[in-house]
């Protein structure tokens, strides 16, 4: 049984991280999920990682001046503003 269950889970191609639409200049309104202003997510790359990472996010912003990473689990609008990454999930 453990040998079955193995070669499905080899078999079956498994994608784990979202696909984000990236808007440079733009932040997220919406309800937040989490924030993180550690080095461990002070970049875009990092704050993305970290949402793929977490279930039911549907967007994030990394804001460079504060090295913020915020996480969205509904977004309401976007706002333009310099200094600021969002990645907004694209529906699969």
């Amino acid at each position: 049984m453990k040998q079955l269950l193995l070669t499905v889970f080899l078999l079956v191609p498994v994608s784990l991280s979202a696909d984000y639409e990236i808007k440079q200049g733009f932040s997220i309104k919406g309800k937040i999920a989490s924030v993180k202003s550690s080095p461990k997510f002070a970049s875009v790359e990092k704050c993305k990682s970290f949402a793929d990472s977490r279930s039911k996010i549907v967007g994030f912003t990394y804001d460079s001046n504060k090295k913020k990473c915020t996480l969205f689990k509904s977004v309401r609008s976007m706002a333009e503003e310099p200094g600021v990454t969002s990645g907004l999930a694209n529906d699969s």
